[in-house]
């Protein structure tokens, strides 16, 4: 019994009622009815036993059973823990086919959150998920408190008790849009959030392209988080000294300067090179697990820095001294080593030609100086697939349409690039522009611009 309850009882004994003489009441001319009445004390004390008893059991709800918070932790396997006031584990949820793997038998129900935390981490390591070659772990916190949310992130931050990993930490809050993405991909709110500021940083990347990364692979491309512990393990690939090899190989050049190296992703994980040598600028892409170059880029620095000397890099397009666009086209095949091209582009700008075409299963851009037919700079793209559409082009138009929810547009526009159909139409005063994968049919992006 506690204290509120032994106060109750104590006042209903210590209660006096004063005793009537019916008899008595007659006699002096009083009339009573035959049913009794609760005197109004008993009906207040009545009340107050039921405020105190919804209070008290309101009150115990709130500390034992309601969520207040939830914990999402990604590696592969995705787990999310709802949890107390008191910072109890309430239900362990796996996101995923692995998550099950890594709860197994486990009961956690009542454990204190950053013991439940540590345990799941364990089990990812005894199961092989968390390694060498990747060690990145992701923590999510929700909380409709901000500060609650943010306090809760440091304390599970500071107790989990692993070596040599990489956390990336973050709050959470559930807007529409991350979690109609989160269930597009059925990934955790969490992966959509770290995924989201990825594409921030770098507008050519897409959802589609990020999804299904690990989350050591979302950690090596993140780059410079604030909330990131330890570095992400870059063992499972080449490494930067071989990727160096390969490109300074390549380039037949020994003695550079400005040299800059950095593992970032571009359909695949690759290492982004740069360096000078021999007044060239060079710019490789290297297929990071595999060492094959993708692509790269040579500038022969052709234009000259002392304009009084350079009577050509002003000229206007009508030059009569230019060489012409087949001149120019030849150039390009002849050092490609290439005759039959398809997807041909060619432009005269700035006193050069711009040149495109591809050829092999290779993409190629060449800039010409229109003047000299001197290569100013080239770039082979090795990685280049022919698109293969799996979707016509009225089934994306109308995955589209549907989407926006319209039906009577206006200007529209639709290519096929790169294995994804690139949509534009107008509607009232919005323009819509959409990316849709030609295979799968997924909205990669899509963007609504009101006028």
């Amino acid at each position: 019994m506690n204290s509120i309850e032994k106060r109750i009882n104590k006042n209903l004994n210590n209660i006096k009622l004063p005793k009537f003489d019916l008899n008595n009441l007659e006699k002096k001319g009083y009339v009573y009815m035959e049913k009794k009445r609760k005197l109004p004390i008993m009906a207040a004390i009545s009340t107050l036993c039921v405020i105190c008893l919804l209070f008290i059991g309101g009150l115990y709800y709130n500390n034992n059973y309601k969520v207040t918070s939830k914990v999402g932790i990604d590696v592969n396997p995705s787990v999310e823990l709802k949890i107390n006031q008191k910072e109890k584990v309430l239900e362990v949820i796996a996101n995923n086919e692995d998550g099950k793997k890594i709860i197994s038998d486990m009961d956690l129900k009542g454990s204190d959150i950053n013991v439940a935390v540590n345990a799941l981490i364990g089990s990812m390591v005894k199961n092989g998920y968390i390694t060498e070659l990747a060690n990145s772990i992701l923590i999510s916190v929700e909380n409709n408190d901000n500060n609650k949310a943010e306090t809760l992130r440091q304390e599970i931050l500071n107790q989990i008790n692993m070596e040599n990993i990489s956390i990336i930490s973050q709050t959470v809050n559930e807007e529409k849009e991350l979690t109609d993405l989160a269930n597009q991909y059925n990934i955790s709110l969490g992966k959509v959030k770290i995924i989201k500021q990825i594409m921030a940083n770098n507008n050519l990347l897409t959802f589609d392209q990020l999804a299904d990364l690990s989350i050591n692979e979302l950690n090596l491309i993140l780059k410079d988080n604030e909330n990131t512990t330890g570095s992400a393990s870059q063992k499972a690939y080449i490494g930067e000294e071989k990727a160096k090899e390969i490109a300074l190989n390549h380039a037949n050049v020994t003695n550079i300067n400005n040299y800059k190296i950095e593992l970032d992703f571009d359909d695949v994980m690759v290492y982004e090179i740069e360096f000078k040598a021999n007044n060239k600028e060079y710019d490789y892409e290297i297929n990071a697990l595999t060492g094959d170059i993708i692509e790269y880029e040579i500038d022969n620095n052709e234009v000259s820095n002392n304009n009084s000397n350079d009577n050509s890099s002003n000229n206007s397009n009508n030059n009569s001294s230019i060489i012409t666009k087949d001149e120019a086209k030849q150039i390009a095949l002849n050092h490609a080593n290439v005759t039959n091209i398809t997807n041909y582009e060619i432009e005269l700008d700035d006193n050069k030609y711009e040149i495109e075409f591809k050829a092999n299963n290779k993409e190629y851009d060449y800039e010409i100086n229109a003047t000299t037919g001197k290569i100013i700079k080239y770039s082979i793209d090795n990685n280049y697939k022919e698109p293969n559409p799996v979707i016509s082009k009225d089934e994306a138009k109308q995955i589209a349409l549907n989407h926006a929810n319209v039906t009577n547009i206006t200007n529209y526009e639709i290519e096929l690039d790169d294995n994804k159909y690139e949509i534009e139409f107008n509607v009232n005063n919005k323009e819509y522009s959409y990316e849709i994968n030609a295979t799968t049919g997924k909205i990669i992006e899509y963007e609504i611009d009101t006028d």
